[in-house]
């Protein structure tokens, strides 16, 4: 049904132009028809679309179906009736969606004209660090660890301070602490004997996994000597349910969050580099096009620039650090020349699977609501 959508998606606005350009009388309730819509996308697109052929297999387009249709067929009027393009007869219309080769988001290309069609061509994905950097600066790292790379010293506080806690609870709650979750049958224990810690992982009496730590743990051993699944199904329990209200921990947390991410930023500004692969991070491209959609108030219409405008037209404004509460974020605010706009990118700096887990990820977030369209220039 997904693909279904899609191609109804594009196709619906490739058919309208044509059917329009062409000068071709028909019926916009037509469109509804399967059978009556595939023959007129195959008139009218110019390159090979069988591949749609099972459009074909519904009596109807009903329901959510329709309702592209009818966007589709409205989008497709306004972009032909829009008097910034220049559209004639002669112009070939190419659906090219289905292209999974291509790393650009054009969907229909009009003559010389180039659409994005899609609602989710500028979701930014969720990356590593090491792909932050390298698209911002240039970089070739193949991974990078917010906290280890940038704020070594304070991240093995962070731990000593996390371990310090640890052991006083277990010292004050007769050597042990356990946590169970029996909709999933899983538990976990950790276990003060003598001069050792002992991490076990169960699921139902049997145990999956377990680690012995010395009781005067420090982060490179804890770093070499436990296993994924003990430090995300056990010790990142622990750190959840008894120290997130936790003074010391939260200071120790919060601190390393702000050296680190003061660095990173630091970084970033220091090496920017236009040419890298920041243009293609905000889905510039060698050349021009356009991303239109339509939504519940109406048609949207933006031009975005070409890679060779990129640098005059849009700028990044700032990269700054931010650490409200204990989140280690990265802030970049781009800013278009021409129209004064701004858009705020958070990148969102920690651990996916359980603190002192693995290498923290750099979620993408758009602040406030917006999109990559703000700094676009809308027709």
């Amino acid at each position: 049904m997904a693909d279904i959508k899609t191609h109804l998606r594009e196709l619906s606005v490739a058919t309208t132009i044509g059917l329009l350009k062409n000068e071709i009388y028909f019926n916009p309730h037509d469109l509804y028809n399967p059978k009556t819509f595939f023959d007129y996308a195959t008139r009218v697109i110019f390159n090979d679309i069988s591949s749609t052929k099972n459009l074909c297999e519904h009596p109807s387009f009903s329901g959510e179906l329709k309702q592209i249709v009818t966007n589709g067929y409205h989008l497709g009027k306004a972009i032909f009736s829009n008097s910034y393009f220049s559209i004639s007869k002669s112009d070939t219309i190419k659906w090219v969606g289905n292209n999974t080769q291509k790393d650009d988001p054009i969907d229909i290309t009009v003559g010389n004209y180039k659409f994005s069609l899609k609602e989710n061509s500028f979701i930014l994905e969720n990356m590593g660090l090491y792909k932050l950097l390298n698209c911002y600066t240039g970089s070739k790292y193949k991974k990078r660890h917010i906290f280890s790379d940038y704020a070594r010293p304070e991240y093995e506080a962070w731990f000593s301070t996390t371990w310090f806690e640890l052991l006083k609870f277990l010292l004050n709650n007769n050597n042990i602490w356990s946590y169970s979750n029996p909709k999933k049958d899983k538990k976990g224990t950790i276990t003060l004997i003598g001069n050792t810690v002992r991490l076990e992982y169960f699921i139902g009496e049997k145990i999956i996994d377990h680690t012995v730590l010395p009781k005067t743990c420090t982060l490179s051993i804890f770093e070499n000597e436990t296993s994924s699944k003990t430090r995300e199904e056990v010790f990142s329990k622990f750190i959840n349910e008894k120290l997130n209200n936790n003074s010391n921990y939260n200071t120790a947390k919060k601190h390393c969050a702000i050296v680190a991410s003061k660095a990173l930023a630091n970084e970033l500004n220091t090496k920017l580099n236009y040419n890298s692969g920041l243009p293609r991070f905000l889905r510039i491209h060698d050349f021009e096009y356009y991303y239109a959609k339509t939504t519940n108030t109406g048609i949207e219409l933006y031009k975005v620039p070409s890679l060779s405008s990129f640098k005059n037209d849009i700028i990044i404004e700032s990269i700054v650090s931010s650490v409200p509460d204990k989140q280690a974020n990265i802030l970049t605010t781009i800013r278009n020349k021409k129209t004064g706009k701004t858009l705020v990118l958070r990148n969102e700096c920690r651990f996916s699977h359980g603190q002192f887990n693995g290498t923290p990820e750099s979620k993408m977030y758009y602040e406030h609501g917006g999109s990559l369209l703000t700094i676009y220039d809308p027709l």
